[in-house]
């Protein structure tokens, strides 16, 4: 890791998603992030190299940029006191310090002959190098003719976006009272644009207010804050651009496809979905959007690994029909992401049997799984917690409240801010860490080695917990805390 890595201040949520992400896609020879100015993507890039990449550099770049100004940051994030004059110095260097991965944050758009090096780079990147590009247009770098020609992949705003789940867990850690329809809309208000989210969150909690309340308090109070963010971005923004932005803030509604596609392609506040253009909802008080409004959420599905085996839906317990599917249930609710592909399933439930009759045997179990659910919910409801595709099987963790995975949540957040010295954030997340921990992983389950090594790596992980608590506090009682919180996603 290179020494010019910017400093974080404590965070409350690490983007895990986003990470698995980029680490699943680092073969490409470039990834790129490319959203509006506060959906994460400087973050997104710092905790990836903090946590997943082997040897990562970070390079932060400003509007712009122009060719030997690219030059010169890069040869200063790699630490190359000679500086480069040259394109090829630049991939000579890169190539003598493979394997690596390079992160390139715009935060603006560089200047024409700027832009051209780091395409030339794409291009021309040497064996072992894998290149991050956050920026916020991707017409300015040519993202959709590069993604198509399989030399880029794209993390775009709708992935980058806060999900239900990461709003939850932004809720629970700055102790902010809410019900699940509370998250939804919530999510539905800022579109999980971060930066909006994480700071109605906050002030939630500064005012003790419920996330109910969360957004209003947040634009009455606080709304003067985004509007001085967006006119800093439009700062370096064509005028025609900068203009109509200023539109849309103002509550004025565009027609021209052409204008809002042109906003949406250089990342100026305006998003693409099924129903076409249109601006972010925040941009503007008059223009909320209120869909919300117009359909209840799905009740989450509340599971517990912790202790005795729980799965339930507004305190009603799924009717499990066999053994054997609430087994590949828990299994699914215990990975990661919440996906497991179905020949990893077949290795872990039926080692050594035929390829055709494992095929048989989990789509009878993943049938009544489904038909479980919906004698709760109705077979028009069962996707909203469980599916199964072609070549996996996954649970919506939107939907599907599972306690080991908020256990580990907190525990991740609570270790970085350990890290960071953030004692105060790190004892909050740890302690809610600590009370979703009600016991051993899955007590009274029949079978199964791969519930034995969850359970030790968890036993393992509460300990540390325990530890670090004891220790903490400890200290508090020695030195005097502040009792800030700190929110981030911005």
């Amino acid at each position: 890791m290179n020494r010019r890595m910017p400093r974080q201040g404590p965070t409350i949520v690490r983007r895990a998603r986003v990470e698995d992400w980029l680490e699943r896609f680092k073969s490409a020879p470039v990834r790129f992030l490319t959203a509006p100015p506060g959906f994460g993507k400087t973050m997104a890039l710092l905790d990836y190299l903090r946590h997943r990449a082997a040897n990562g550099y970070y390079c932060a770049l400003t509007a712009g940029a122009t060719r030997e100004v690219v030059w010169s940051e890069l040869a200063g994030a790699l630490e190359e006191d000679r500086g480069w004059t040259s394109q090829e110095d630049l991939l000579r260097a890169l190539g003598e310090r493979a394997p690596l991965e390079l992160a390139i944050d715009c935060a603006g758009v560089p200047s024409a002959d700027g832009i051209a090096a780091i395409l030339r780079l794409v291009e021309e990147v040497p064996e072992g190098v894998s290149l991050l590009i956050a920026c916020r247009s991707r017409a300015a770098f040519r993202v959709r003719e590069l993604v198509s020609r399989g030399l880029a992949s794209l993390c775009d705003a709708e992935r980058l976006a806060f999900s239900a789940d990461e709003i939850r867990h932004l809720a629970e850690t700055c102790r902010v009272r809410f019900a699940h329809g509370d998250v939804v809309r919530l999510l539905e208000q800022t579109e999980g644009w971060p930066l909006v989210a994480s700071g109605a969150i906050s002030k939630a909690a500064e005012d003790n207010c419920s996330l109910h309340e969360a957004f209003g308090n947040w634009r009455t109070r606080r709304g003067h804050f985004l509007n001085e963010f967006i006119a800093a971005v439009l700062t370096d923004a064509p005028e025609e651009h900068a203009t109509l932005v200023y539109k849309l803030m103002a509550g004025s509604q565009l027609d021209d496809l052409q204008q809002l596609q042109a906003l949406e392609e250089q990342g100026l506040f305006v998003t693409h979905t099924a129903d076409g253009y249109r601006a972010l909802r925040a941009l503007s008080r008059s223009n909320l959007y209120r869909r919300y409004a117009s359909a209840l959420p799905a009740s989450p599905m509340q599971v517990r690994l912790f202790g005795w085996f729980e799965a339930e839906i507004e305190g009603r317990p799924i009717p499990w029909v066999r053994r054997r599917d609430r087994e590949i249930f828990q299994y699914v609710a215990l990975k990661p992401g919440g996906i497991a592909s179905r020949g990893e399933l077949g290795e872990a439930f039926w080692p050594g049997v035929e390829k055709h009759l494992v095929a048989q045997s989990l789509r009878t179990a993943c049938s009544n799984i489904r038909k479980a659910i919906a004698h709760l919910v109705g077979f028009d409801q069962v996707d909203t917690y469980f599916r199964t595709g072609p070549s996996d099987v996954s649970i919506d963790p939107d939907n599907v409240v599972v306690d080991v995975k908020s256990f580990i949540a907190h525990a991740n957040d609570g270790d970085e801010q350990y890290d960071h010295g953030e004692m105060e954030a790190a004892l909050v997340h740890y302690g809610l860490a600590e009370a979703l921990h009600t016991g051993s992983l899955l007590i009274g389950h029949g079978s199964g080695s791969w519930v034995t090594l969850h359970a030790a790596s968890l036993e393992q992980r509460h300990l540390t917990i325990l530890e670090r608590l004891a220790e903490i506090s400890a200290d508090r009682q020695r030195v005097p805390w502040s009792d800030g919180r700190f929110a981030a996603g911005a």
